[in-house]
Parts: structure tokens; C-alpha cells; sequence
């Protein structure tokens, strides 16, 4: 799953990932529950409305959905507001936690409906586009406002599906700050360590990943337990976002300079090489995660639990290294910012970061409605994905509701102690909203089309509660005034740039060339191998075996096709790398 990203210190965007646009909101649609009627929203610039349409009866929506962390029918407070806006129940059909997903996703292609709604990476939804899987939205996009914000990437990425002159699919994490800007405060991948244990072992300045880890096993030499006594690791990993290769692994390359896309790694040069190259970074981090586990570091549920299992071990305070900014919502809070214990980044000194730009063009998915539902619900479902992308629905999708979640002073948002705490602890809804538990009733689309770092229209703010400017100024605390203070910048995002450790390249989303039958055989074969395979050696038993299982990996590839599959991504990412030289 491509996740969310935090760009607070303490508080996070995590809405979607622990589970993991629009014109003013006065124009967005609104209903009194199941059993009326409701119209199209208007905008201020005159966009026309469509016919009412019915929400007498309770509308399931099969949603196919490859990022959502959850399998089931939404429930909670947010599951609640999508019923009494829409009359709508979303079932969410999750590839990711199915058990095969590549078996779900043909079998429902097979059958001709994939879903109502459908949530796919680009070269899927071209694929499913080609086998009329997919509705027509040229027609209609004028008549709702939210998503016609941002028509020009939808009609950019648009473009390059199908013969380029239809609408199919709108792209995910949208926003309309500019292609190359970048406005997080924090970057994506990057190692965060408590501030307090990394006080407490000297705060030694690390040179590169043999300092990192030296810093982390003593750590975890002075905490093996948390308060509770429960044991803690400074490592955990999970395997349930594995797609062709360890995406724990995967996501680590980032910090030196390439990352993986399919077969290959892309370098911040724009380079490509296989990503069994030896000198590249994934063999680098693969190595990093062994020696780890050679140290006594890696928690030894790593190659058996999921990300659920992860999430309440960093909220008991389990685990020492964060990777991801949006892991900070786990744990961090302006309290504990004032105790000294939030964890916050760590400079290594070797380290050039990949860091894309904020994604204007999308995030390299995108939603679209199936082709077989009819005239009747094709209206609800756009309904609601004009709802999904207005100020109103972006601002609960990257906050939660009024009132429970934030108020509202002098204008300005400001998170309740239950918002900050949401992610942390548990968090009671009132009935009225959906009762249960916050986390349980969150959101779990896990994808939004607008960004959090969009700008909404009613507060001259971006939609994130990290980057709310009442958010910003409680996290003006102990730890990050001592960590400005030995680091002599204000967050990460102006030292990694400052001293040259971070190149910021355009995100770009287009729509790429879908692989043949040969090659998709080719690259599930592959793929599965280097999964197994990179586990394995995490738990070499020693280097000889680490380097002895990464060779027969190798070798196995090359018996798969693998220079075939190398060579067709080499292709498929050059029209990417141009898009990306011309941006910048």
C-alpha cells in the first residue's frame, strides 16, 4: 500500500494509514438521511445541476479497494455519516488482506464486475479500462464541481488512457499547490527514534546505518521491555504490504537515493538499475534489516504478523525505530513532546533521500466507478465521490468530526485532546456519532483524491491537522526546541535539504504500459522469490549465507526471465523519467 504521510511531529494524517477538493463548502451537497432525494452540488461558477436522484433504498456498495488494510462493511462514525448523507453502506473488498489477491482480482475480472467502486494502481485501471470493466465519466465530470477542482490532472492522466480522448478513472492524493512543490513539514521515509532514549545512549552523531544500529542496541540494551514489561525490539517489520519484493525493505532505499518500482530502482539522477543489482540500495537495506537480526534487533514476530499486529506494539511503546513520518501518530502528542519522549528524526550523515514532490498529478492511483452498475447508482456513486473530494468530505477524511476531533476558535481548527490522542489511545465516538472506538470507525478507504496538504477553501489552511497552524504551535516542544537546538534547523525538511542529504524529484503519474501475459507471469514468479527469498536472508543464520542465498536468488531469477522483466521496465518507466526532466 502507498501510504499517507504525516507531516507533524506529534500529530499525524494517519487517518488512513493505522487502518494503514473542492469549491466552498456551503456548495457541497447535503441530505437528511436515507429516503430523499438529492441533487448534484452547484458551484459558485455556475455548474449545472443534474436530476435528482432517489436514496430511498439502502445502496451496498461493493468497493474494490487495493489499499484498505480492512475487509467488511464500514462501520463506526464514519461508516454512520456515509449512511445518513447517502443511504449507503460501503463493502469493502481488500485485495490486500484477502489471503490472494492476484487470485480475487482476476476471478472478479473474470466475472465482469469488478466492483461498484474501484480503487487500482494506474496500470491495472488501464488494463480493466481496455477490458470494459470500466464507466464513462466524459459526459458527466462537468456536473460536479468538487472533482472538476482539479480537471486538469484528471484530464492530464486521462489523457494517456485508452484512446486519450475519454474520462475513466480520477486520480488519488491530488491537490492544487503545483508539480514540483513540496510543502510537507517532515519527510516520508526516514529514521525516527525517541528523543529521550537517544539522549539517554549520548545523542552520538551517526556517519551511516553501522551508527545507526550501534545507537539502537544500546538502546534496546537499557529498554528490552516497555513499562509493562512486555518485550520490546528496535526493529519490527510486517509482510502483509509485500507486493513483488519486501516492502519494508523497498521503502528504506529511499534514504539512499533510489527507489523500487517494479523490477528496477530509479535514482534521484534518474538512473535505472535492476534491483538486484549489488551496489544498489535495496541489497543495502536488505543487508541493514540482516545485521539488525544478527544483533538482536528485529523483533522475532516480524515474518508472521500483520500491520495491525505493528500498529499496538508502537502504541505500547514497542518498537524504537520509526521509518514512516505518519508512525509519529502512534505515539507522539505535545505532552509527551514536553516530557522529551516523542520520537523525531535522526540525521545519518551518508544518507541522500529520494523525496518526491507533493503529488499534484495523483499518487499513482485511482479510483473509477464499474461499468455494469446502472444509470441509477452510477449518479449515487458520483454523488458521493464529488462528497469524497469536496471541503467537507476531505476535512473528515484528514481530521475527523467537529467537535469530538477539533473545534473551531477564531476561525481557526484546533484539535480537542481526543484528536490529539486519536491514534494513541482509545478514543470513545458518542452513539449519536457512530459510537465505538474512533480507530475502529476511521475511515478505511485508505485513499483520498485530495491530499492533506491541499489548501481548504474555508480556513486558508491545508487539510492535514499536522499542518494546521494552532497544531504547529503546540508542537513547539521540549523535544523539538533541544533537537533545533543540537541540529541547528527547524525540522528535518531544512536540515536534509541545507546539507545536501535530500533531492526532491516530480511526482509524476501517468499512465503506464500494462505487461503482457508473459510478462505478468514472469513478474508474480519473480516476485514471489524475491519476497520469500529477502525475508530468508533477514535471518541468515550468518554473511556467508546471507551472500550465498542473495546468489541463488539471482541465479533463479535469470532462469525466470527476469533480464526480460528488467528490460520491459526499463521501457515502461522512460516515459516517467521524461516527464519528470520536463517538470523540473
Amino acid at each position: 500500500m502507498k501510504r499517507s504521510k504525516l507531516t507533524s511531529i506529534a500529530v499525524s494524517t494517519i487517518l488512513a494509514a493505522s487502518l494503514l477538493a473542492g469549491c466552498s463548502s456551503s456548495d457541497t451537497a447535503s441530505t437528511t438521511g436515507g429516503g430523499t432525494e438529492q441533487q448534484s452540488s452547484t458551484s459558485e461558477s455556475g455548474s449545472s445541476e443534474t436530476a435528482a436522484t432517489s436514496y430511498d433504498e439502502t445502496y451496498t456498495v461493493d468497493f474494490y479497494d487495493v489499499a484498505a488494510n480492512f475487509q467488511g462493511v464500514q462501520s463506526g462514525w464514519y461508516g454512520k455519516i456515509v449512511k445518513d448523507k447517502f443511504n449507503m453502506d460501503l463493502n469493502i473488498i481488500a485485495p490486500q488482506v484477502s489471503g490472494d489477491g492476484a487470485a480475487l482480482y482476476q476471478t472478479r475480472c473474470a466475472a465482469g464486475a469488478l466492483g461498484d467502486l474501484i480503487i487500482l494502481d494506474n496500470a491495472d485501471m488501464q488494463e480493466c479500462v481496455e477490458s470494459g470493466l470500466i464507466h464513462d465519466l466524459t459526459d458527466v465530470l462537468q456536473d460536479y464541481p468538487n472533482l472538476m477542482r482539479y480537471e486538469s490532472q484528471i484530464r492530464e492522466f486521462n489523457s494517456m488512457m485508452g484512446d486519450g480522448t475519454k474520462i475513466y478513472a480520477i486520480p488519488l492524493e491530488m491537490n492544487n499547490n503545483g508539480p514540483t512543490a513540496y510543502k510537507q513539514l517532515h519527510v516520508y521515509s526516514y529514521p525516527r527514534i525517541g528523543w529521550d532514549m537517544y539522549n539517554e545512549v549520548g545523542a552520538p552523531d551517526l556517519q551511516n546505518t553501522d551508527d545507526l544500529l550501534n545507537c539502537l542496541s544500546e538502546i534496546q540494551a537499557a529498554h528490552p521491555t516497555n513499562e509493562n514489561g512486555d518485550p520490546a525490539y528496535a526493529i519490527s517489520m510486517w509482510k502483509d504490504w509485500d507486493s513483488q519484493y519486501m516492502e519494508n525493505v523497498a521503502q528504506l532505499t529511499k534514504w539512499y537515493g533510489q527507489e523500487v518500482n517494479g523490477s528496477v530502482l530509479i535514482g534521484t539522477d534518474n538512473s535505472v538499475a535492476p534491483l538486484t543489482d549489488k551496489d544498489g540500495a535495496y541489497y543495502k537495506m536488505l543487508k541493514f534489516f540482516y545485521q539488525a537480526n544478527q544483533m538482536g534487533l528485529v523483533d522475532p514476530d516480524s515474518a508472521t504478523q500483520d500491520w495491525n499486529s505493528v500498529v499496538s506494539k508502537m502504541q505500547d511503546k514497542r518498537v524504537y525505530l520509526y521509518w514512516y513520518s505518519w508512525q509519529y501518530g502512534f505515539w507522539n502528542t505535545p505532552a509527551k513532546g514536553e516530557e522529551g519522549v516523542n520520537y523525531i528524526e535522526i540525521p545519518v550523515a551518508d544518507t541522500n533521500l529520494y523525496q518526491t514532490s507533493d503529488t499534484y498529478y495523483g499518487d499513482g492511483r485511482v479510483i473509477a466507478i464499474g461499468s455494469q452498475v446502472s444509470d441509477e447508482n452510477f449518479k449515487r456513486l458520483l454523488e458521493f465521490l464529488d462528497w469524497y473530494a469536496s471541503p467537507e468530505g476531505v476535512q473528515l477524511q484528514h481530521a475527523g468530526t467537529e467537535g469530538l476531533i477539533y473545534t473551531v476558535e477564531d476561525g481557526k481548527y484546533v484539535l480537542t485532546e481526543d484528536g490529539l490522542n486519536r491514534f494513541s489511545a482509545e478514543v470513545a465516538v458518542p452513539e449519536e456519532l457512530g459510537g465505538g472506538n474512533w480507530n475502529d470507525g476511521n475511515n478505511q478507504i485508505n485513499q483520498w483524491i485530495v491530499a492533506s496538504c491541499d489548501i481548504n477553501p474555508d480556513t486558508g489552511e491545508p487539510y492535514g491537522t499536522d499542518m494546521w497552524s494552532s497544531t504547529i504551535e503546540m508542537n513547539q516542544t521540549k523535544t523539538t526546541k533541544e533537537w533545533t537546538e543540537k541540529f541547528g534547523a527547524a525540522d528535518d525538511v531544512e536540515y536534509l535539504s541545507e546539507n545536501g542529504m535530500m533531492t526532491v524529484v516530480p511526482s509524476i503519474n501517468i499512465a503506464l504500459a500494462i505487461d503482457t501475459t508473459d510478462i505478468s507471469l514472469i513478474r508474480k514468479q519473480c516476485g514471489d522469490l524475491i519476497k520469500d527469498a529477502s525475508w530468508r536472508m533477514v535471518f541468515a543464520t550468518d554473511e556467508a549465507d546471507f551472500d550465498k542465498q542473495w546468489d541463488e536468488m539471482t541465479s533463479q531469477l535469470d532462469g525466470l526471465g527476469w533480464a526480460d522483466l528488467v528490460a520491459f521496465d526499463t521501457e515502461k518507466y522512460a516515459p516517467m523519467l521524461e516527464a519528470r526532466k520536463n517538470a523540473q
